[in-house]
């Protein structure tokens, strides 16, 4: 008989995974959630200190999950000096309680920084995320290959569900960002160029990969430069990077103007994030080409918010009209990289989430799960992803919400997320109860 896990992971491939009522859903998923529970409480260190330290030895209701989620906070409670000082056997020990496999056969020896030691990881079937760092340093979070995998295929269908557009590999496909070497993004990638188009019909912007370790060393220097602590030679050498940095981002733009000009007659398939679109969209126009010159079955997939970039208030207007994109092309969809799947934003501007996530909105502190039968509501969002692999899919986000469980006004049933969401740290800060005991626990001090 097939489990229950395996039942709302196997609705990945199935055209009516949105349309099935959250009553429906909830005795399935509990009954899945307490399969994780189960088959990860002794492979995961952290999960079962959370499980030993609330008494939970069983889900029977979805607030049963609450003690079990961990802060977001827990994938960066690593000690900051361990990696500054290339600690990486305590690194190791730190991911680890994280994750769900062991690290037999991890050979740490001459481990140049942190890409090194992503790289060392990889020989044993642990793939590094990476997060953005805004608040200092960023998260490292664990994937298998498993990972990979579901990650890669929901992008795929997830996309096809939100436009209609099939995997027919018949379209141009634009990278209109920056590349990384993380290999969910890099698996995400290859999936969709496989299956709109193929590597011989895609354009990746010409700019040299970002690293995770890059990632990290610009977040230090830019925390030393704040601080006043970074010498002026440092303060030098960013200056000249960042100078170089964007003379190739503009001679990249340019050339991605180019091309998309060049491929105009084709049915395309751009992505991207809204700060790269617009100055691409802008080259367009300056070149006298606009909507006129493309076809009207371009599609949109587009990623994250404008982390900081400051664009007119008409740019995604002024995008989708350069480029003859319509409403019913766009793929918009809200995530974390604590997750392993996408939430599809429908055309009534809601986020799906899909039968294999529960949803759970907490109060502030993210201690308590809110009435989910009042209609919408507003709280912490926060999440058990019954897809992830290789480490537990509970996680408390730093983002405030708004949920409801009732049928969308697109047709489709199950729990969405509104348009409406906030970082809680922009509203004067993001103290989660839990996340000291956490940090205390994967350092070893508790």
């Amino acid at each position: 008989m097939t489990s229950a896990l395996d039942q709302l992971i196997g609705l990945q491939a199935t055209p009516e995974r949105y349309d099935i009522a959250q009553q429906d859903l909830i005795p399935l998923q509990l009954e899945a959630a307490n399969e994780r529970l189960q088959s990860r409480r002794e492979q995961i260190p952290l999960l079962k200190n959370r499980a030993s330290t609330a008494g939970v030895d069983k889900i029977t209701d979805r607030a049963d999950l609450v003690p079990l989620l961990f802060a977001h906070s827990a994938y960066k409670s690593y000690s900051e000096n361990w990696l500054l000082e290339g600690r990486w056997d305590r690194m190791a020990k730190w991911i680890r309680t994280v994750s769900t496999y062991p690290l037999d056969g991890l050979d740490l020896e001459g481990v140049d920084g942190l890409d090194g030691f992503v790289s060392r990881l990889q020989t044993v079937g642990y793939y590094v995320t990476c997060s953005s760092g805004t608040s200092g340093k960023p998260a490292l979070i664990s994937c298998s290959g498993a990972d990979l995998k579901i990650s890669a295929t929901a992008n795929v269908q997830e996309f096809s569900w939100a436009t209609g557009v099939q995997p027919e590999g018949d379209r141009r496909f634009f990278g209109l960002g920056p590349r990384t070497t993380v290999e969910r993004n890099e698996h995400t990638r290859i999936a969709l160029t496989n299956a709109f188009s193929s590597p011989d019909s895609s354009f990746q912007l010409d700019v040299p990969p970002i690293t995770v370790g890059s990632i990290m060393d610009m977040i230090a220097l830019r925390k030393r430069i704040g601080d006043g602590s970074a010498d002026p030679s440092e303060v030098a050498a960013f200056e000249q990077l960042s100078a170089q940095r964007q003379k190739a981002m503009d001679e990249a733009l340019s050339g991605a103007v180019d091309e998309l000009i060049a491929c105009r007659e084709h049915k395309l398939l751009l992505t991207g994030m809204f700060a790269t679109l617009y100055p691409i969209a802008a080259g367009v126009r300056a070149k006298g080409f606009d909507s006129s010159h493309f076809r009207d079955d371009t599609a949109l997939l587009v990623g994250g918010g404008l982390k900081g970039a400051t664009l007119p208030e008409n740019y995604r207007e002024f995008i989708l009209a350069t480029f003859n994109i319509g409403e019913n092309r766009i793929y918009h969809f809200y995530t974390m990289q604590e997750l392993n799947t996408p939430f599809p934003k429908c055309r009534s501007g809601r986020y799906h989430v899909p039968p294999w996530v529960i949803a759970l909105p907490l109060d502030e502190p993210g201690e308590r799960l809110l009435d989910t039968e009042s209609g919408e509501i507003q709280g912490r969002a926060a999440f058990l992803d019954l897809s992830l692999d290789g480490r537990w899919g509970g996680v408390i986000s730093g983002d405030r919400v708004t949920m409801d469980f009732s049928s969308c006004a697109c047709g489709h049933q199950g729990p969405t997320v509104g348009q409406d969401i906030t970082r809680y740290a922009d509203l004067g800060g993001d103290k989660i109860s839990c996340a000291g005991t956490i940090d205390a626990y994967v350092r070893g001090e508790a």
